[in-house]
């Protein structure tokens, strides 16, 4: 009987992290509550408000385009992100002070990983 709760225990604990793994306990960020985590994030590296509000307009711009990246074939997808970061860094280099553009563009390279890819594998649309 022992062997049978303990058991269970061990199911239950993986079962909830595993949950919790997979989104907070079920929870998804609305976009007001991932804009407020965003501008809490670029002010935590000192920007102020302006500046703050300059780098997620320049977000803004850039998501659709880089959203229309997937119907790019896996062949040009790789240089087409490039030039799109490279546009995206001049504008946030234009927008903010050297200093504070070199720290977010970093922490926005350290957002999508090694090789760019944010972590998620290739869904190969064509």
């Amino acid at each position: 009987m022992k062997k049978i709760i303990a058991l269970l225990a061990i199911v239950l604990v993986c079962s909830f992290n595993t949950l919790m793994a997979q989104g907070g306990g079920g929870q998804q960020m609305t976009p007001e509550q991932r804009a407020a985590m965003m501008k809490e994030r670029y002010k935590g590296m000192g920007l102020n408000d302006v500046q703050v509000d300059s780098v997620i307009a320049i977000n803004n711009d850039m998501r659709p385009k880089m959203m229309a990246l997937r119907d790019a074939s896996e062949a040009d997808r790789p240089a087409l992100q490039k030039a799109m970061t490279d546009e995206r860094n001049k504008r946030l280099e234009k927008a903010l002070p050297a200093d504070l553009a070199k720290k977010v563009i970093e922490s926005m390279s350290m957002q999508r990983g090694p090789g760019g890819g944010g972590g998620r594998g290739g869904g190969g649309r064509k």
